[in-house]
């Protein structure tokens, strides 16, 4: 292990903690949102439509926030991310709340919702993730470095999609809207732990100037449409296996919020142990990773598609938590491995953009296709993976990253090998 990342890992790990509380007070919100959005009087494209201008946010937004981790620094990035989105989800609370008494008319109810969970939301979440990843490029050098580096920032998401849902679905069994009050407490723990113990930068520091990257680049566009084929499948399941698990099974809403995290768990529990226990043992390459990752995800999405009850469903989304536990730091570390320093912060920006995205065309497309007929999000999801699978293994550009886990590559300061063009 290299000296930078020897020094950077106490860091590393604060940044991570920031990600999984932000993580955390998300997903604990999400089995509740199908639920809450029929009580509150809304269909399912209006939650669509919700969640997908938040996802607009992050898109926006996480090009500017990852410049700017690189030219302000993370700490501050990380702090204005954690009070934004508890502002957000806290404004979010009490719309709904007031929703729920029948005051409000209903486009003025729906008009508050989008710029509370929607645009607040959104535009300060963005910050994180990508702060978190070019926090990582910055101080990891070499292919093993980066890719343990980003599985750490990786296991961080993954327990959060674990212990937000399953957290979320245990309060709402008191209270529908008990997950959106504890969710912004959360966040306001996690941003006094960040400004207290989360280090300063030194002073003297001369910060590189940031970097535009173009998502067309040659090096970076094969991996960012694997990112945002992976995740869009993957959002079509999370935003529409409410609304199935609710009228397959004729649960009621509290009912409804405790059996979607359950599903949700198991998901996410695939991820965190793919990623706590088999990367680090298996020491893959990044382009290794992603194919495995393809090919799992395929298989988890049938198992979705055919599923007749809830423990079949539970084991199609557990598959395909596994294959994005693999997929998800190939896909994070290989674009930066192909990157300058000067890029990183660009780099980690594209990224978290072309994952956001997918939330603003999954929920619009899951929960549109879910209206015509249940099965179709699924059967769509299951062409798109078997699609990526054959791309990932064909296209050249795939194959762009070292193949050797210890090679020096996009070394910080360095332009990348000529190997890696």
């Amino acid at each position: 292990m290299s000296t930078d990342l020897k020094v950077g890992r106490r860091p590393i790990l604060l940044v991570c903690l920031a990600v999984f509380g932000l993580m955390t007070g998300q997903q604990m919100v999400t089995p509740v949102l199908a639920p809450l959005a029929r009580e509150l009087g809304f269909n399912e494209l209006a939650l669509g439509i919700v969640l997908a201008v938040g996802a607009s946010g992050v898109v926006l937004a996480s090009p500017f926030w990852g410049r700017r981790s690189v030219t302000w620094g993370h700490r501050p990035v990380l702090l204005i991310s954690l009070v934004g989105a508890m502002a957000g989800l806290l404004a979010f609370a009490i719309v709904a709340r007031i929703g729920l008494t029948g005051v409000l008319a209903l486009p003025l109810l729906f008009v508050l919702i989008l710029l509370s969970r929607g645009l607040v939301f959104g535009l300060a979440w963005a910050a994180t993730p990508v702060t978190a990843q070019s926090y990582v490029a910055d101080v990891t050098t070499g292919e093993a470095e980066r890719v343990r580096g980003m599985s750490m920032v990786g296991a961080a998401q993954g327990l959060a999609l674990a212990v937000g849902p399953a957290f979320g679905g245990l309060l709402s069994s008191a209270d529908l809207l008990a997950p959106l009050y504890v969710a912004p407490a959360i966040l306001a723990v996690i941003a006094v732990l960040v400004r207290i113990v989360l280090p300063k930068p030194p002073t003297h520091r001369i910060r590189p100037p940031a970097t535009k990257v173009s998502p067309f680049d040659r090096r970076m566009w094969p991996f960012l449409t694997t990112g945002f084929g992976m995740y869009l499948a993957l959002t079509i399941v999370l935003m529409t296996v409410g609304f199935l698990l609710q009228d397959r099974l004729h649960l009621t809403a509290q009912e409804t919020g405790r059996a979607t995290g359950l599903v949700m768990l198991a998901g996410a529990g695939m991820i965190v142990l793919v990623q706590a226990l088999a990367i680090p043992r298996l020491r893959w390459a990044p382009v290794r990773l992603i194919r495995v990752g393809a090919i799992l995800m395929t298989g988890g999405m049938i198992l979705a598609t055919v599923a007749s009850d809830g423990l079949q469903l539970a084991a199609g989304v557990a598959v395909l938590g596994a294959g994005l536990g693999f997929g998800m730091p190939g896909i994070m570390s290989a674009p930066t491995l192909l990157a300058t320093r000067e890029e990183q912060g660009a780099v980690a920006g594209l990224v978290s953009a072309t994952t956001a995205l997918t939330f603003v065309l999954g929920p619009v497309l899951g929960t549109g296709l879910y209206e015509i007929a249940p099965a179709i999000p699924y059967a769509i999801g299951t062409v798109l993976l078997a699609a990526l699978t054959i791309f990932v293994f064909v296209h050249p550009g795939v194959r762009r990253t070292p193949t050797a886990v210890d090679e020096p590559v996009g070394r910080v300061g360095l332009e990348p090998t000529a190997k890696g063009l």
